[in-house]
């Protein structure tokens, strides 16, 4: 980011990102461990750091993500993650204008995101980070990934079938055009899935079951809900 951001909260958000690798992420190994480990991959990090808030009330993150490059140019099939056309999402609002009762019940818009989405994979592959120098370790010490990081070539595609197997156990069937919409014929619940972005259109019975779905298996976000009768500004802003 080009913006100059508060040395305390870059602290504190670097501080909890850290602390988070260390519990959930990765576990800290000498590089000649790497050396023994067929196939393993050893990548250079980076910080990202974002102001989630505005100037008055900043609200400061960091991210620490691999930079793995794909210097042979070789596509890999593996790697490949869907993302759906801004249609996708057009379908649903309209879907909702179209239909905003549906069988004597209001039907409503719902947007959850995941949190740290991608560390909800467990690699397939033996990857190994540099650790960042706020650790203050060694440069001979490693993170081995136990759970993917942003910045791996594979993260995306796992998480996409962390959140599909999650979806399809609930009934869920994934749509043809798009394989990042997903439909519950029983209960005529629809979803489209933007990264950890999911947004969602049905009654507030079936959205309530939903969420309870995501709750069992992420870290949840509620972002709230649209429809006639909602509470609040019936206004959400998605994908910046």
């Amino acid at each position: 980011t080009n913006e100059v951001l508060p040395h305390d909260l870059v602290c504190a958000a670097i501080r909890e990102e850290l602390n988070y690798f260390n519990k959930v992420v990765w576990h800290v190994a000498e590089d000649k461990e790497a050396a023994k480990v067929d196939g393993a991959k050893v990548v250079k990090c980076r910080w990202v750091l974002c102001n989630k808030g505005d100037g008055t009330n900043p609200d400061v993150r960091a991210r620490l993500v691999a930079c793995e490059v794909n210097y042979g140019g070789t596509k890999e099939d593996s790697f490949y993650a869907s993302t759906p056309p801004l249609e996708a999402k057009n379908m649903l609002f309209a879907k909702y204008v179209d239909q905003p009762v549906v069988q004597g019940k209001p039907m409503r818009l719902s947007f959850i995101d995941v949190r740290k989405a991608y560390f909800n994979g467990v690699p397939r592959r033996k990857v190994f980070m540099k650790l960042p120098p706020e650790l203050g370790l060694p440069p001979t010490m490693l993170g081995l990934m136990v759970r993917c990081v942003y910045g791996t070539r594979d993260a995306g595609a796992i998480w996409e079938d962390t959140f599909r197997n999650v979806l399809e156990a609930a009934g869920f069937t994934s749509g043809i055009a798009s394989p990042c919409v997903f439909h519950h014929k029983d209960r005529n619940v629809t979803v489209v899935v933007h990264g950890d972005d999911f947004t969602n259109l049905g009654t507030d019975e079936d959205l309530d079951w939903l969420q309870q779905v995501m709750e069992a298996a992420f870290e949840i976000k509620v972002r709230g809900r649209l429809g006639v009768g909602c509470d609040g500004p019936n206004e959400i802003r998605i994908l910046n």
